[in-house]
């Protein structure tokens, strides 16, 4: 099993940082020949062995990835956020319609809690429905 790092972007498929297990022939070839990049002079690709891989320094690449999978999870938490909001505003429009059914006096101005109470005080079941 032949194992190459790549060190620069746009190498075939692969991107700097890429751990390729089991190369394809065309990768190996440009390991082998010391393949450089025109503009900088710069390795495309070198080969490493196995116990390089396990490493505990991670690469530019498993760093950006980190980072936009922080972002992601930080955008995840953001939506979530505001789906409760819109659930909780709609829980909160049925609230007053139960509460304006049962013509409780001065429901418009009850928060969701005493909405609920105010409901099942009159004879509804709490939840606005």
């Amino acid at each position: 099993m032949t194992i190459v790092k790549v060190l620069v972007d746009a190498v075939g498929e692969y991107n700097a940082g890429d751990i390729v297990t089991d190369a394809p022939e065309g990768l190996v070839d440009i390991v082998k020949r010391q393949v450089r990049n025109a503009a900088t002079g710069e390795l495309l690709a070198i080969f490493v062995n196995s116990n390089e891989i396990v490493s505990d320094n991670p690469s530019e690449r498993e760093l950006e990835l980190q980072v936009q999978l922080e972002e992601s999870k930080a955008r995840e938490a953001e939506l979530q956020e505001q789906i409760a909001m819109i659930q909780a505003d709609g829980e909160f429009k049925e609230l007053k319609a139960a509460a304006k059914e049962l013509k409780i006096p001065g429901y418009t101005k009850m928060d969701a809690d005493d909405l609920k109470e105010a409901i099942s005080a009159a004879g509804g079941d709490g939840d606005g429905k």
